[in-house]
């Protein structure tokens, strides 16, 4: 055999018989093939929370009405007396729709007068927006041809001298915070939040199994309480996590010239937020596993998915419920929610209340763990002989 040969046939035989080496290249690609499927298997986005505006009051009104309810891309959650409580709503984020039917509609119709409808859309989330213009566009289009053959109907007149009587009902729609459909707007906020958070994520994940590695894990738990390690551990991270967030952003918004409409110091509290709970779940992770290869592997699983997981670009109304809820379980997803309320929208810390207090649960719950863990490692230190006795 020759060398090439018998380095081959190792290099294949590790493939089937290292447990990890065969995880990575084998189960992890169809599990996330898998997982995406299934975050697709709406095939479009559905149910967009639609409210409207029936300042007319007739026929035609309750009739564009039926008609959004019929259609699935629309999720109509009911009507509102004016034009700015359904304006609140949008810019609260109670709805992405908001459906403007004028006066006098029905009566401008029926005259041959010039009439309009007026579709308002939260831009923020461009598969939203996009879906909306068209499936509005065509809803509006049906509704008015069939107001059109009603009245042609009615005249009894048709071919080209019923071309007089053509009824229109012009589809005006106005996105906002992002009117020109920018990707760069869009796309670019959401990939900044994925690789800080990958970066932070197997640093701070390689921190405590390197020192397991290195035969100094147990020295160092012996000597120093948990929160002298773990403020050790992870202010470096914080700070560099920090840096990071600032030259990023920095970057996107100066650089690039990128529009935002917020404050810059109320991004950086959520940024904070964030970087605090991704290394609290990092070092738990590190806490978890043997060594630096199981860390990085459990410390991407988690990190790959969660842009495509985060309800930025594929909404959570689209998705599974299941897939919604793991969604809901990353740090990620409330990050970029916090992104685009402040930088798209140019709201403030108040509406970021629940994105804050699920970043801050997140923290908790994660040093808890590690904490316990650390309780447990320290006893068997400490108390070898009981432990083996137990065992």
């Amino acid at each position: 055999m020759s060398n090439f040969s018998h380095l081959f046939w190792m290099e294949w035989k590790k493939l089937f018989t290292n447990k990890t080496i065969r995880l990575v290249v084998f189960i992890v690609p169809i599990m996330y093939l898998t997982l995406f499927g299934f975050l697709y298997s709406e095939k479009k986005v559905m149910q967009i929370p639609t409210v409207m505006v029936d300042s007319d009051q007739t026929e035609l009104s309750r009739e564009l009405y039926r008609g959004f309810e019929a259609d699935q891309t629309f999720g109509m959650i009911g009507l509102v007396d004016t034009e700015t409580e359904a304006m609140r709503m949008v810019d609260q984020g109670k709805a992405q729709i908001a459906l403007i039917i004028p006066p006098d509609l029905e009566r401008n119709v029926k005259a041959g007068r010039e009439a309009e409808v007026l579709t308002v859309i939260d831009g923020s989330n461009m598969m939203i927006s996009n879906t909306a213009v068209r499936a509005a566009n065509s809803v509006i289009k049906t509704v008015s041809a069939g107001a059109t053959l009603k009245k042609l109907e009615a005249a009894g007149r048709w071919g080209e001298e019923g071309k007089t009587l053509y009824t229109g009902i012009d589809f005006r729609y106005r996105v906002l915070y992002n009117p020109t459909f920018s990707y760069l707007s869009f796309m670019v906020f959401g990939l900044a939040g994925t690789v800080l958070q990958q970066v932070l994520f197997l640093g701070v994940a390689l921190s405590v199994t390197q020192q397991k590695e290195e035969g100094t894990w147990h020295s160092t738990i012996a000597t120093y309480s948990f929160w002298e390690i773990t403020l050790a551990k992870l202010l470096p991270y914080f700070l560099a996590g920090t840096l990071n967030m600032v030259l990023g952003f920095s970057l996107l918004l100066k650089g690039f010239g990128i529009p935002y409409y917020g404050s810059t110091m109320d991004l950086m509290v959520i940024a904070s937020l964030f970087n605090i709970a991704v290394l609290a779940i990092g070092y738990m992770i590190s806490f978890l596993f043997k060594d630096q290869l199981q860390s990085t592997q459990i410390a991407m699983l988690i990190a790959v998915p969660s842009f495509m997981l985060s309800g930025y670009t594929w909404p959570f109304l689209s998705m599974p419920s299941y897939i919604a809820a793991i969604g809901k379980s990353l740090p990620l997803t409330y990050f970029l929610d916090g992104v685009r309320e402040i930088l798209s929208k140019g709201h403030g810390l108040s509406a970021l209340t629940q994105d804050m207090i699920v970043l801050g649960f997140m923290t908790l719950v994660s040093l808890f763990v590690s904490y316990l863990i650390y309780l447990y490692q320290n006893r068997k230190i400490t108390h070898p002989a009981s432990e083996s006795m137990v065992g």
